[in-house]
């Protein structure tokens, strides 16, 4: 029997499971779900799914409740009356690893299953995943570092983390994946298990599931890995600060986020390099330029060699090259704070431990596993508006400017948890062979990705928050026409689709006119071969959302 649990409006549980972890969502009453259906195995998905489907019912799917837009809670415009019933795989968790690779799917029906050494449920959070992984099987996945984002969006969208200079994306090791689909004439979803080695459509929908997104096509049960990497052993962890203060001018503050980005373009060919003094693949940078009202310029640096230790001869010359590189750039010498750095903003500046003076006596030596735990939280659910870019060239006037102007400015409590935070990239990511391992992620030569953020928490804050954070983008992108347009220039490659933003898809912020840039924007070149597979899978489009992919190309 198919014991799902079905919270309505009726239930006392329903203020809190209609909700997921951006407060700002739903946005009102009338475009809240109706039924929430918790669902622990695969067997109940597929029953709780297809009575909402047999009741008309607009079916959305959540796995964590990260999404940063309205697609699962909301309703769409126009479908107000249409009933919303929500998938939550959030308790479908778990994981099957057999090292001889003797895993398979229940709904793999070909006369050769494929077999995998890896199983993971779709609701495994990234935190239970990386525990996993490591006590089983000493491997992890180059994920994210946020510890309650759930598998299934997290994955289908790229998945990316503090280990993808080193390992490339989690989509990039995918194998395989169990997925809920329309069946021939969209009256009931059937499950089939899809891979590379998949023919036609299935084919192509598989994927499509390696970086296209979330709810787009069907509710993806189980992921298969052939393979993952080995889980490093040691790291060395080091959070900088550089007080706003310390820069006393706008090209002091320019020549820190250029040495940024030119440290990277220096070094980056060599994060495989056989050379132990110059293989930077383990080093990741999060560049946390916090509003000023927020607290300071923040720097975290994860390092670790490519054998997964840091304590060889030569083993952290990269990384000491790195902080000295930026030191050297900023012009004053930061503190070292020790402090879980949260996804987002910093909720209080932490008290700075000492002034720096030695990256490698200064930063804390851990192991990987708790080094992980340490950078994992999500900070307190609140409202927030988020937006993204890949950077491939390096940082103009403009840009430069805006960050100054917009995040330097006089002293705003609405923005005390505002800010840009630059990530780097590159490495592995940009070495993946699209023949040989397709995936939807068309980004594979930036080497940086940012994400522009901000919180609060009352309602009656969402217009001025949102009108800063959308100035502070057009300002930054001023040059390139709005948006991260992938142009002549070649200096962007659009945004993330795991970052969604629904200023993306339109012309400007009333909505009226749909950007026909906006799927280039996010999946490049691979975004007509998304919309023909949307149209043989789920030609009635029965999973839809705000920016799902169409099933035509308007």
């Amino acid at each position: 029997m198919s014991n799902y649990v079905v919270i309505d409006n009726l239930d006392t549980r329903f203020e809190t499971v209609k909700r997921g972890f951006n407060l700002r969502w739903p946005e009102s009453e009338n475009k809240s779900a109706n039924y929430v259906y918790v669902c622990k195995t695969a067997d109940e998905v597929i029953a709780a799914a297809n009575y909402a489907l047999a009741a008309k019912q607009r079916i959305t799917v959540r796995s964590g409740g990260h999404c940063y837009e309205g697609f699962v809670s909301n309703k769409l415009a126009g479908e107000e009356s249409t009933p919303l019933g929500i998938i939550d795989l959030n308790l479908m968790t778990g994981m099957d690893y057999q090292e001889d690779k003797s895993v398979t799917s229940p709904y793999d029906n070909s006369a050769t299953p494929e077999k995998y050494k890896f199983r993971a449920a779709t609701g495994n959070q990234n935190w239970d995943g990386y525990v996993t992984l490591f006590k089983l099987a000493n491997r992890t996945v180059p994920g994210g570092s946020c510890y309650s984002v759930g598998s299934g969006g997290h994955v289908s969208g790229g998945g990316y983390g503090l280990l993808s200079r080193l390992h490339g994306l989690t989509v990039d090791w995918l194998s395989g994946v169990d997925i809920l689909v329309p069946n021939s004439d969209g009256t009931q979803l059937i499950a089939k298990h899809v891979n590379l080695n998949s023919t036609g459509s299935d084919r192509d929908l598989f994927i499509a599931c390696r970086g296209a997104g979330g709810g787009n096509f069907g509710i993806i049960l189980n992921y298969y890995y052939e393979e993952l990497p080995q889980a490093p052993q040691q790291v060395y962890l080091l959070t900088l600060s550089y007080p706003w203060s310390g820069f006393a001018s706008k090209d002091q503050f320019g020549r820190f986020l250029k040495a940024y980005w030119q440290w990277f373009s220096d070094n980056d060919a060599n994060w495989n390099s056989s050379d132990i003094s110059k293989a930077n693949g383990g080093l990741f940078a999060l560049l946390k330029l916090q509003h000023r009202s927020t607290g300071n310029i923040n720097l975290l640096v994860q390092y670790t060699g490519k054998d997964g230790r840091v304590d060889g001869a030569n083993q952290s010359a990269p990384f000491v090259d790195f902080v000295n590189a930026m030191n050297a750039a900023a012009g004053v010498t930061p503190d070292v704070i020790h402090t879980p750095i949260y996804h987002g903003a910093l909720p209080v500046q932490p008290k700075a431990i000492k002034r720096l003076a030695d990256p490698v006596q200064d930063a804390q030596l851990m192991t990987w596993l708790n080094a992980t735990q340490n950078i994992n939280g999500s900070g307190e659910n609140q409202r927030g508006k988020y937006k993204s870019c890949y950077q491939v060239g390096n940082f103009t006037g403009t840009e430069i400017t805006a960050l100054w102007n917009n995040l330097n400015g006089a002293d705003n409590p609405l923005l005390n948890q505002a800010l840009v935070q630059i990530d780097s990239y590159g490495g592995a990511i940009n070495t993946n062979d699209e023949t040989s391992n397709p995936t939807s992620v068309y980004q594979r030569k930036s080497l940086l990705k940012s994400q522009f953020q901000v919180y609060w928490k009352k309602p009656e804050q969402d217009a001025a928050c949102i009108a800063w954070i959308r100035k502070l983008y057009g300002d930054f992108f001023a040059d390139q026409g709005g948006k991260p347009y992938e142009d002549e220039t070649g200096r962007y490659e659009g945004c993330y689709i795991n970052y969604p933003d629904i200023d993306m898809k339109y012309m400007d912020s009333t909505q009226a006119q749909i950007d026909p840039e906006w799927l280039t924007l996010h999946y490049g070149d691979k975004y007509q071969k998304l919309v023909s597979t949307k149209r043989a899978v789920d030609p009635k489009n029965i999973f839809r959302h705000e920016m799902s992919i169409p099933t035509n190309i308007n």
